[in-house]
């Protein structure tokens, strides 16, 4: 009867570890995910809890989105063939604002980005990344999301400074403006 309650009592032991491990990993999970949200909100500066959900739902990491929502800033930068000071700045304050530190991997992609002009197809990956994650997300995510991309790359494009302080934004600036407003129709 011994060998018997030992068995028994092994398997209850076996049942019962297995089900604190699977519970153990579930509350794992939902503190990651509820790491990712808030990594997010940061990155992002979107505050509907909801709207982050879908975004981590997504796959969308702080350091895929911050790496992402940084492109459009780069080909405003570039538009005319040439990086200002002034885009220069603004863009390294935008990272570092979305949380990208100096010593990060995406900071040394970024400071690449603005040493040697990237080619068309960056531009064009981050046009298909909106296309696919604008129809998954709900319109406010989506309008929280273009509102920050247009706004931070009209930044970049006012402080190169215009020519001779006249224009802000040159014409090849804002086509590329354009561009980016129209990868969110």
């Amino acid at each position: 009867m011994d060998e018997l309650n030992s068995r028994g009592e092994s398997l209850a032991e076996s049942f019962f570890a297995k089900r604190d491990k699977e519970l153990l990993e579930k509350l794992k999970q939902e503190l990651a995910g509820e790491e990712d949200r808030s990594a997010l909100k940061a990155a992002s500066g979107i505050e509907d809890e909801a709207v982050l959900q879908g975004l981590v739902d997504q796959g969308i990491t702080p350091e895929s989105l911050t790496a992402v929502s940084l492109i459009p800033l780069v080909a405003v930068a570039w538009a005319d063939r040439e990086m200002a000071d002034g885009e220069k700045k603004a863009i390294l304050q935008a990272a570092t604002d979305a949380g990208v530190t100096s010593d990060s991997t995406a900071y040394n992609v970024v400071e690449g980005w603005l040493e040697t002009r990237p080619d068309n197809e960056l531009l064009d990956a981050w046009k298909s990344y909106v296309a696919s994650i604008k129809g998954k997300l709900d319109p406010s995510a989506t309008s929280q999301l273009k509102h920050s991309v247009m706004t931070r790359s009209k930044e970049v494009a006012r402080a190169a400074g215009g020519y001779l302080g006249i224009s802000k934004i040159s014409s090849a600036e804002q086509t590329v403006i354009d561009e980016l407003e129209a990868a969110f129709a």
